[in-house]
């Protein structure tokens, strides 16, 4: 009887450490699923911030086509008394190619993303991030020049 009750102790703990390894499994596939889950969010998070400047760098192209349209049209209107100088155009155009550097820019920051898994973490992140952090502040600038001349414009037409 001794001995059984040995055998059973003996299967008992087997069956508890089988047990603490098949928890233990379940918990790293659970933490595995959620770490999954949450580079899978950061991508999808990175590509919605690219696809949010594109938008915004789009838009901004085409109100800085309208204001150099706009520039030309009012530095030869009326003929005899332009309401702005025609030279003034360049300020829109300025911008337009200021515009076709920040895409340029955008395609170096896409190459670089493109090449995630080849990264050295301790470079390649703080580098990723300086590029962002670098294309936030030039995206706002191309917004505060472009909603600048459209005042100028604004302000000269109801003003004349």
């Amino acid at each position: 009887m001794e001995k059984s009750n040995k055998i059973l102790k003996q299967i008992l703990e087997l069956l508890a450490k089988n047990e603490a390894r098949i928890s233990s499994k379940e918990i790293t596939f659970e933490g595995d699923k959620s770490i999954e889950k949450a580079e899978r969010e950061g991508e999808e998070a990175s590509r919605k911030i690219q696809s949010t400047f594109d938008r915004i760098h789009d838009k901004l192209f085409t109100v800085n086509g309208i204001l150099v349209a706009s520039f030309f049209g009012l530095g030869k209107f009326p003929m005899d008394n332009p309401i702005i100088s025609l030279w003034l155009a360049v300020l829109p155009i300025s911008v337009l190619c200021y515009l076709i550097f920040l895409e340029q820019q955008q395609m170096e920051i896409y190459r670089h993303s493109s090449q995630r898994m080849n990264w050295n973490l301790d470079i390649d992140v703080a580098k990723y991030g300086r590029m962002i952090g670098r294309q936030n502040l030039q995206s706002l600038f191309a917004i505060i020049a472009t909603f600048g001349l459209f005042i100028y414009l604004a302000i000269k037409v109801i003003t004349y």
